[in-house]
């Protein structure tokens, strides 16, 4: 790990030497800085982030942010959780299996410590998710005339769903920390993209006839995805 001070801030990075990059460049994403430079290539990656430095700084700036908006939650008794819109509060039960009711979060009594509840309560969040992403692709299936092959429910670190060129579509359980009309936006988006890969004008079009409010769904998306996390951790 090294360090260099740019515009008055100090900023750690990483070097890597890669054969299979072409041309140097600069990552800067949730796990932080690192300059890649081609294995063939004499480069001093400290001089390269100065030449880079204004669009260095915009990025890490971007990223600290993002990061000091993810909640920090301590999974305690009462402590509310988010849900498609609501919020729920822990409780720590009796009984064996967990389950999500309109109000609370019901798990087993803590024996293992806050990675332990945590554990549960993603558990029962990736369940609730297949159910009712599934139950949102059965509302709009008859807008399209392709349909997908499987399903997958994934924490996705960077991204809310995906389409495959198999057909496959995966969603990030995730969404349910977020409002309903967001999830359901997002199964829209990626039911789209089984007829039309590309955010094309077309694509577009179609997501405007069957969504007319999906630019205020997307925005919300954009605008609070850092909260829709469980730690830090998670993200990097």
């Amino acid at each position: 790990m090294f360090e260099i001070t740019l515009r008055g801030k100090k900023i750690k990075y990483n070097v890597r030497r890669s054969k299979r990059a072409s041309r140097s460049r600069i990552d800067v994403d949730l796990r932080g800085i690192t300059v890649v430079i081609p294995e063939d290539k004499d480069l001093d990656p400290e001089e390269f982030l100065r030449e880079k430095k204004n669009w260095v700084l915009e990025k890490y700036w971007k990223i600290d942010d993002y990061l000091s908006r993810i909640p920090e939650w301590n999974f305690e008794e009462g402590e509310k959780f988010p849900y498609l819109g609501n919020e729920l509060s822990i409780r720590y039960s009796d009984n064996k299996k967990p389950k999500i009711t309109d109000k609370e979060i019901i798990i087993p009594e803590k024996n293992n410590g806050v990675s332990s509840s945590k554990e549960t309560i993603e558990s029962l969040y990736r369940e609730k998710a297949r159910e009712i992403i599934s139950k949102k692709i059965s509302k709009y299936e008859d807008h399209f005339s392709e349909s997908f092959n499987k399903l997958y429910i994934r924490d996705q670190k960077t991204k809310w769903a995906s389409c495959s060129a198999k057909k496959n579509i995966s969603f990030n359980w995730r969404l349910l920390l977020g409002p309903e009309d967001v999830l359901e936006y997002v199964v829209v988006h990626e039911l789209i993209h089984l007829e039309e890969p590309n955010h094309s004008r077309k694509f577009w079009k179609r997501m405007e006839e069957i969504l007319p409010d999906y630019r205020e769904r997307r925005g919300w998306l954009k605008d609070n995805s850092p909260e829709l996390v469980f730690s830090k951790e998670d993200m990097i």
